[in-house]
């Protein structure tokens, strides 16, 4: 599991694509020293995350582990954000739908039985993409890959 500063530069080189030398890092991040940077790369390197190129002395993403993020460009999204975007989208449908009055044309006692399937299903969105967006919050509070 990644936390702290050694999170901040997987994050940095998966973001970046390109190879970055312990120097680098420590310019773009503002580490205190090339040495932090050094430690923190070589920890990445024990875990089979990135790779050396010892002509260059730069190091290179070998394989991406995102436990709960997508990479879209250079932006580490988490993926309940996808589902959280969904399920609201649908629940705003359903208020939508009670809202514009569908099945009015129904007769009184259809009309009731229709209102309760909308109320269930406006509940249940609402639920859902709670659930979702907490899930969400968590995941970027956390920040583990």
């Amino acid at each position: 599991m990644l936390t702290g500063t050694t999170l901040e530069i997987y994050k940095y080189l998966i973001t970046h694509d390109r190879p970055f030398g312990p120097r680098e890092l420590q310019r773009a991040l503002r580490l205190s020293s090339p040495g932090v940077a050094s430690f923190h790369l070589e920890k990445l390197q024990r875990n089979g995350l990135i790779t050396k190129n010892e002509s260059e002395g730069s190091f290179v993403i070998n394989r991406i582990y995102l436990k709960h993020f997508i990479l879209l460009r250079r932006h580490l999204i988490p993926r309940y954000f996808f589902y959280a975007m969904l399920s609201s989208i649908l629940a705003v449908g359903w208020i939508t739908a009670v809202y514009l009055g569908i099945g009015s044309t129904l007769t009184s006692a259809d009309l009731h039985a229709v209102f309760y399937v909308f109320v269930y299903g406006i509940i249940t969105s609402i639920l859902v993409s709670t659930i979702f967006w907490y899930e969400t919050w968590q995941v970027m509070k956390r920040e583990v890959i």
